[in-house]
């Protein structure tokens, strides 16, 4: 599923962690920690299409990486907090300034999830690769439940189900070095998706894009 960049620079090899007797509330505590530290690979795959392939680079709360599209389109993006700014590698109409003109490559455009359009979607999947947040579930209504130990990819695993309405998925969390997840499988409603995790423990340097580069936000009026 997921192409990584390096060999399994997921502590694979490393010591049980101790997530099996542990509270899922604890459990989800230690793997967004996990999360926050690492660099991830994450790829949202539904219905068999792929809808985002993206590699983020985290460095606590900020993060930075490509977001490639099944069309073959690719934005770089860059986050620091609830922040988002994303430029295109090559110009698309498909992601347009607040005046409707095409963004340019090395143009920055400030997104939210909120945003209209397409640029709120490359908000929307930044965020799930870059800040996901386990232990919100039960604040979401998700009823969790914990599963059963198995092996996936030849490293053992902790799965721990989560079901909303008509949306059902299944994690599966490392129990060896830190509690990171490789994988969600689940559906909603008729709808499966996918979501796997690859290439941790990289620790970069993570800034916001140069003022010179940065344009306006989409929530703000255009110059008359």
């Amino acid at each position: 599923m997921a192409a990584g960049c390096s060999s399994h620079g997921d502590g694979s090899a490393g010591k049980p962690n101790g997530i099996e007797g542990q509270s899922v509330d604890r459990v989800f505590t230690r793997v967004d920690k996990a999360l926050d530290a690492t660099s991830v690979h994450t790829v949202q795959v539904s219905g068999g299409r792929k809808l985002s392939d993206v590699h983020a680079v985290h460095g606590g709360d900020r993060c930075t990486g490509l977001l490639t599209d099944d069309d073959g389109y690719a934005w770089h993006f860059t986050t620091l907090g609830e922040r988002i700014w994303v430029t295109p590698q090559r110009s698309s109409a498909k992601l347009a300034d607040r005046t409707g003109a095409q963004v340019e490559p090395g143009r920055y455009l400030p997104v939210e999830v909120s945003s209209p359009g397409f640029a709120g979607t490359l908000a929307q999947h930044t965020s799930a690769g870059c800040h996901m947040r386990f232990s919100t579930l039960k604040e979401q209504h998700v009823v969790v439940t914990r599963g059963a130990e198995s092996r996936m990819d030849g490293r053992p695993v902790l799965a721990v189900n989560a079901e909303q309405g008509d949306v059902k998925s299944t994690v599966y969390l490392a129990t060896t070095g830190e509690p990171v997840p490789l994988r969600v499988v689940g559906r909603a409603g008729k709808q499966s998706f996918t979501t796997t995790w690859e290439d941790y423990d990289v620790v970069p340097t993570i800034s916001a894009p140069p003022k010179s580069k940065t344009l306006p936000s989409l929530s703000s009026e255009p110059d008359r």
